[in-house]
């Protein structure tokens, strides 16, 4: 599973996630985090239609198909709920 995290450097709630997501993916090594910039990586970001709110986490199969979008700053339960755990 691939999960895409969308952020931003100006984005408080996403300074929030990027510690708790960073430790979190330890407890998944099968999984592959790629972060990426809303701003500086609009190149991949603009095709996502990821909107306004910060971050976006985009769960993608083997395929690269995307399965799931969780938006916005989350519990550490949640995440595990919404994300990991929810397959």
């Amino acid at each position: 599973m691939k999960l895409t995290m969308i952020s931003a450097v100006w984005c408080p709630a996403c300074l929030i996630m990027n510690k708790r997501m960073k430790e979190i993916i330890k407890d998944y090594p099968d999984w592959t985090l790629e972060k990426l910039d809303l701003d500086m990586d609009e190149e991949k970001t603009d095709p996502l239609n990821v909107g306004k709110t910060l971050p976006v986490y985009i769960i993608s199969d083997d395929a690269n198909c995307e399965i799931r979008r969780v938006i916005g700053e989350k519990t550490v339960k949640q995440l595990h709920e919404e994300i990991f755990d929810a397959k």
